[in-house]
Formats: structure tokens, C-alpha cells, sequence
């Protein structure tokens, strides 16, 4: 590999740390959360978050990845947009909270769910600053400061989230919380971004507003699309169907999600110094690698979790919670493609053809919300389930043949992790009777000895860890 592409692997992997660090701590907490409201009043949160989540992206306009795609190539003419992206972001934040708390109340959601919906709202306020404040630390690559500011916010919320549920506040109380730590990080950021001398006050070119929102619009898109193809199943879901069932989606879905924030790290750290690559060959380099690793890390996934479902389930969030057994057998599916679509996005982005990600994610979000109108009043859950499994894999390929990706990944890594990670399920299918924490190690055992007795891990990949650690044969030094 050439120094430049294992530069940019080394930097991203030092750059994980805090981001996986505060990922496994929200997987924990959002366990007990499930636990300790139970399937009903999950549900209920749920669907507060997801009517934000689902539209917080008009509140950014898609400004956040181009200011890092722009800081990571031009840092003078990125700082020179960030006044001017928070000034629009404020107005944008105004009018989405607007459009969210209008569609709730078309809904005709109840009023304790709209009071949860317009506080939960209150956090594309606060993003407004944040977002353009934590973009600029990505696009010069400061990620320990960004994962600082992740991992105040995040102890934070745990910590007055976990206060708020023992006195009884419910899913109000939570959502008050993670205002609270939103509050901290952008103070936080704020003092990052002033002490790098990223940012100085000034008064607001409104000129340039027009070019901001032409330049932001396909990554708006893309941002939009995403978080509809995500979120919209549970706006339904929690119009046709009881909360209780919402809560069982849920359940099932905040697996998948926590497992593909490991991928999202990755992500994030990697966007930034693939931008800032001139070296077609190097790129390259990076993208084969990157797809195979990926692909390696996320089977297993898959099929330990399709194996040990009913085990797992119950042992997280209790036995109330075995009817979303059946859903997450199916969204396990996901999250290879999860781990793939994102990345490959990624690669499209900075090949400055944001449109054709745009294009790719409309016509998946567009089948996706089809299909979800058409399949959950009848079939509740489980079309939720199969439609989100469908859409990620039309969003796979859609991006391998824009790519052309298939060509230059050698399918041994591939069919190599795929052949190991059966081997894995049948490992664990025999010993089914074990205890699950038993079965976790056996089959994680069970994986990697495949994969070196398949030497898909060879000389190459030891040669890159050992790469990865020694000093940098460009800056000197290390990480």
C-alpha cells in the first residue's frame, strides 16, 4: 500500500478511539432505557425522536458534510463559510421545528407526544451552532477533539438521563437530558474552534446565502433521504399500530444501528482524509481495502445474530420484548449493506459527484416509502422489517455499478469472511446449548480461527497493522 493511503488508514484508526468509546456506552444505556420503560413508553420516545430525526436534516441543508469536505481541501476558504452556515442554520432550525410539530399534529399524534416531539425539536436549535462548529474539526482532522466533545455529551445524558427515569420524568426526562449534554459538547466545541483559530466573529454576508443553499442542496438530499428511509417506518408504524409494537421495532432496530456506529466511526474519520487525497492510485488503494475490511468485520454480525436472536433478545430487554425476535432475524440482514452503503456514499461524495448519491438515495427512500405506506397497515412490523433489509441492498447496488466497485475487489475478501462467518454459524448452531455468553466468545472464536485458517487474513493485512503503528514515512510521526 502507498504511503499516502496508509497514512490515511493509520489516522483514522487512532482517531476511533473516543468515537467507539462513546458508541459502547450508548449501546449500554440504551438498553436499560428499553428495560426500564418498557415496550409502551419506548415506543413513545421512539417515535418523538424519529419525527425530529427523520426532517432535522432541512435544518443543516447539507451544509455540515461540505464544510468538511471544503476545510479538508481549502481551510482559509472554509472558515470564511461558518459564520454564515450557523446564521442559516438558525433560520432553517426555526422554520423545520415548524414543519415537524405541523406534521405531528396532522398526525393527530396526542398532546403528551407533541410536548415530547417540540422538546426533542429543540435540539436542531443548538445544532444550528454545533453542527458547523464540529464540521470544521473534522475537515482538519482534530477528531480527538470531536470525540471529546461525543464523549462529555454522551456522559452526560447517561448521567442525568439515569437520574430523570429513577424519578419517574419518563421519556420527558431523558430528552431533557440530552439537551443538557447537546448544551455541554457545543460549549465544548465552541472553545475548540476559537482556541484553533477556526472561527472569528463577524457580521453575516447574506449575499452568499443563495450559493450556500445551491452548493448544500445534494448533500441536503442525501442527508434527507437517509433519515426518511430510517425514521419513516416508525412514524407509521406508530400511526396504524399500538406503541407497544413500535417499542418492539424499536428494540430490534437500535441493535442494527448500534452496531453500524461502528462503521459510522470509521466513516467520519476516513471522509475527511479521503477528501484531502489528490493520488487517484492511493485512493483507490484506500476504497478496495477499506470495502473488504468492512465487509470482513460486518458478516459475522449477521449471522451470529440471525443464530442467537431468541437468546439475545430476551437477555437484553427482558421477555416481554420476544416479539421482536421475528424483525430482527430479518434487520440483521442489514447491517453488512448498512456497513457498505455508508462508506460507498462517501466514496462518491468526494469524488465531488454528490448528485448521483442524491439520485441513488431518492429513488431507494422512494421505494421505501412506497412500500412502507402500501405493507405496515396490513403487516405491521414485519414489512418494516423486510422493506428496510430491500432498500439497503437497492442502495448497494446502485453504488457498485456507479462505481464499477466489482472489478477491483479481489473476492477473496469477499467470499473468504462470507465462508468464514458460516463456518461460525454452524459452530454456533451445534452449540446452541451453551450459555449466551458462551456462545458470544465461541463464535467470535470460531470466526477468526476461519478466517486464518482460510488465510483471508495474510501477510498483507499483518503488514498493514505493523505499518499502521510505526512512525509515519510522511509527517514522521505516529497516528
Amino acid at each position: 500500500m502507498s504511503p499516502v493511503a496508509l497514512t490515511v488508514l493509520r489516522n483514522t484508526l487512532f482517531g476511533l478511539g473516543g468515537r467507539l468509546m462513546v458508541k459502547a456506552l450508548a449501546f449500554a444505556f440504551s438498553v436499560w432505557v428499553v428495560r426500564r420503560l418498557g415496550q409502551e413508553a419506548f415506543g413513545h420516545y421512539a417515535t418523538a425522536l424519529a419525527y425530529v430525526a427523520a426532517f432535522a436534516v432541512l435544518s443543516d441543508w447539507g451544509l455540515a458534510p461540505y464544510l468538511v469536505r471544503e476545510i479538508a481541501r481549502d481551510r482559509r476558504r472554509g472558515e470564511a463559510m461558518l459564520m454564515d452556515a450557523m446564521a442559516l442554520r438558525f433560520l432553517l432550525s426555526l422554520g423545520t421545528i415548524g414543519l415537524i410539530l405541523g406534521m405531528a399534529w396532522w398526525h393527530q399524534q396526542p398532546p403528551f407526544l407533541m410536548g415530547g416531539i417540540a422538546l426533542a425539536a429543540l435540539t436542531l436549535v443548538l445544532y444550528a451552532a454545533q453542527g458547523p462548529l464540529e464540521a470544521a474539526l473534522q475537515g482538519i482532522r482534530r477528531l480527538d477533539l470531536v470525540s471529546a466533545a461525543g464523549v462529555l455529551q454522551q456522559l452526560l445524558f447517561v448521567g442525568l438521563g439515569t437520574a430523570a427515569l429513577v424519578l419517574g420524568w419518563g421519556f420527558y426526562g431523558l430528552i431533557g437530558a440530552s439537551l443538557v449534554g447537546l448544551t455541554a459538547a457545543l460549549l465544548l466545541t465552541a472553545w475548540a474552534v476559537r482556541s484553533l483559530g477556526l472561527f472569528h466573529l463577524q457580521r453575516p454576508e447574506w449575499s452568499v446565502w443563495p450559493s450556500l443553499l445551491r452548493v448544500g442542496l445534494p448533500f441536503g438530499l442525501i442527508g434527507l433521504a437517509v433519515n426518511l428511509s430510517y425514521k419513516v417506518d416508525t412514524i407509521l408504524l406508530s400511526l396504524w399500530w399500538p406503541a407497544g409494537v413500535v417499542g418492539w421495532y424499536n428494540a430490534a432496530y437500535n441493535l442494527i444501528f448500534s452496531i453500524a456506529m461502528i462503521s459510522n466511526a470509521v466513516n467520519v474519520a476516513l471522509y475527511p482524509s479521503m477528501a484531502s487525497l489528490t493520488d487517484p492510485e492511493a485512493l483507490a488503494a484506500v476504497i478496495r481495502r477499506s470495502v473488504g475490511y468492512l465487509w470482513m468485520l460486518s458478516i459475522p454480525f449477521a449471522v451470529g445474530g440471525w443464530m442467537l436472536g431468541d437468546r439475545l433478545i430476551p437477555a437484553l430487554y427482558g421477555p416481554s420484548f420476544l416479539p421482536s425476535v421475528p424483525a430482527f432475524r430479518i434487520l440483521i440482514g442489514v447491517v453488512p449493506f448498512m456497513f457498505l452503503s455508508e462508506y460507498l456514499g462517501y466514496v462518491i461524495l468526494v469524488r465531488n459527484q454528490e448528485w448521483l448519491v442524491a439520485r441513488s438515495l431518492i429513488l431507494s427512500t422512494t421505494f421505501n416509502i412506497a412500500a412502507n405506506l402500501m405493507l405496515i397497515p396490513r403487516y405491521g412490523l414485519m414489512a418494516a422489517a423486510w422493506i428496510t433489509l430491500l432498500t439497503e441492498i437497492l442502495l448497494v447496488g446502485q453504488y457498485g455499478l456507479l462505481l464499477r466497485l466489482w472489478r477491483g475487489i479481489p473476492m477473496g475478501l469477499l467470499g473468504k469472511p462470507a465462508l468464514a462467518a458460516g463456518i461460525m454459524g454452524l459452530t454456533l448452531w451445534a452449540a446452541r446449548g451453551l450459555p449466551l455468553p458462551t456462545l458470544l466468545i465461541l463464535g467470535a472464536f470460531a470466526y477468526g480461527l476461519a478466517l486464518w485458517g482460510l488465510r483471508a487474513l495474510g501477510s498483507a493485512e499483518w503488514d498493514l497493522l505493523r505499518g499502521i503503528f510505526r512512525r509515519s514515512p510522511i509527517t514522521g510521526e505516529v497516528g
